[in-house]
């Protein structure tokens, strides 16, 4: 049986679960797609399989080591935000199946969003638009998730915003995250609280539940307007949007890039709008950060030096989070871009579709010609814990 169709069964097979364990589809109060901001043939009525996807509301965490987290490696992807003032982490293990994780304590409101299918990640501070949960709705717009909420109103999440129903217009502040494997954020945070599987579902989350489609020669399971042919549909990028606009930087160029001479680390340059902005990547850790390039009022640019970025104007080395070490920068930290975020190429193109794509400042095959890889376990010992930082510097 492939992959979707042990989806189907399984969230065919939902039974009603409390209320505090997950927030389930709402029944429509309007017809969401009667008032709609974008064309109503842009939605995709994905059926039952799609609106049967529990999204969860406050699951439970534990930390490393517990038998909790045997379903996930070091080498898995997480979304890692900071939430009432704790490290957390949740597995894209989980977030395949679930989609949506609503999380709320007093005076703070967020929704973590992983849409499989558009391979984005989006996290959403709920608490400025009325709405007390998010699900999943039964639509997709481009392949891409839609959330819903109690009115019925509908969020596609790469746009950000509430495009259908009486909600229509309003736009949801985006929160900062790193999407990086596990063993990379837990160097950065080793008291982080990871999300388990207790979740009262029995879903297998050790498996993909979509067989090969991350290959970019696998089929779309839903319409996808025309493809931008500038990168492979499904790479991922990190995109920073500008309006319609804005810039994509391909993770895969950033790590072989990082490869010369097994540094493993790199600082992209890049303009926006005018502004200086700097992405650093970690190989080990699989991730990108986007940064305004700015500190203490200056300007700068950076480049990579025996595995260190060093930017240019005051010989300051920095570390994966954007913090200074050594230096007269010492202790100065970049501001994160809020909105900067993972997607499949394909997805980040349909809902930016005036985008820049950056472009390595020498060729890809140049790079190649010099690389000598590492395996990834030597990567890790090589590169990884020299340029994260704990969070609790002495």
């Amino acid at each position: 049986m492939s992959g979707t169709s042990s989806l189907r069964r399984s969230t065919r097979l939902l039974g009603v679960a409390t209320a505090i364990t997950f927030a389930g589809c709402s029944d429509s109060i309007v017809d969401p797609t009667a008032d709609c901001s974008i064309p109503a043939m842009d939605l995709v009525d994905g059926g039952i399989d799609r609106s049967s996807i529990p999204a969860l509301l406050n699951p439970g965490v534990a930390k490393q080591l517990d038998p909790l987290l045997l379903f996930v490696s070091n080498r898995d992807r997480v979304i890692g935000i900071t939430f009432n003032d704790q490290p957390l982490a949740i597995p894209h293990r989980l977030l395949w199946w679930h989609e949506i994780v609503n999380l709320e304590v007093p005076g703070e409101a967020i929704t973590v969003t992983y849409s499989p299918l558009t391979g984005s990640s989006l996290v959403f501070d709920r608490s400025g638009v009325g709405v007390d949960t998010f699900s999943v709705s039964r639509y997709v717009v481009d392949s891409n998730l839609v959330l819903e909420d109690e009115s019925g109103s509908l969020w596609p999440q790469l746009s950000r915003g509430a495009r259908c129903g009486i909600r229509d217009g309003a736009d949801l502040a985006v929160v900062p995250y790193q999407e990086v494997n596990l063993g990379g954020w837990l160097s950065q945070h080793p008291d982080s609280w990871i999300v388990h599987t207790a979740t009262e579902f029995d879903f297998l989350y050790s498996l993909y539940p979509y067989g090969d489609y991350e290959q970019n020669d696998s089929r779309f399971l839903y319409p996808v307007g025309g493809l931008d042919s500038r990168r492979p549909a499904k790479e991922r990028v990190l995109g920073i949007p500008s309006g319609t606009g804005g810039i994509a930087v391909p993770l895969p160029v950033l790590s072989d890039l990082a490869s010369v001479n097994n540094d493993l680390v790199w600082a992209a340059n890049l303009s926006l709008d005018g502004e200086p902005i700097v992405v650093f990547w970690n190989s080990p850790v699989e991730g990108a950060v986007a940064y305004r390039a700015e500190a203490n009022g200056q300007d700068l640019t950076f480049e990579v030096r025996d595995g260190e970025r060093i930017d240019l104007e005051t010989g300051s080395s920095w570390v994966f989070q954007g913090e200074a070490v050594s230096g007269p920068l010492d202790g100065q930290r970049l501001e994160k871009i809020a909105d900067a975020h993972v997607s499949f190429w394909f997805a980040w193109a349909r809902f930016q579709p005036d985008t820049e794509v950056w472009s390595p400042p020498e060729t890809l095959a140049s790079v190649l010609d010099r690389r000598e890889p590492l395996s990834w376990s030597e990567a890790w010992e090589h590169a990884a814990h020299r340029d994260l930082e704990p969070t609790s510097r002495p």
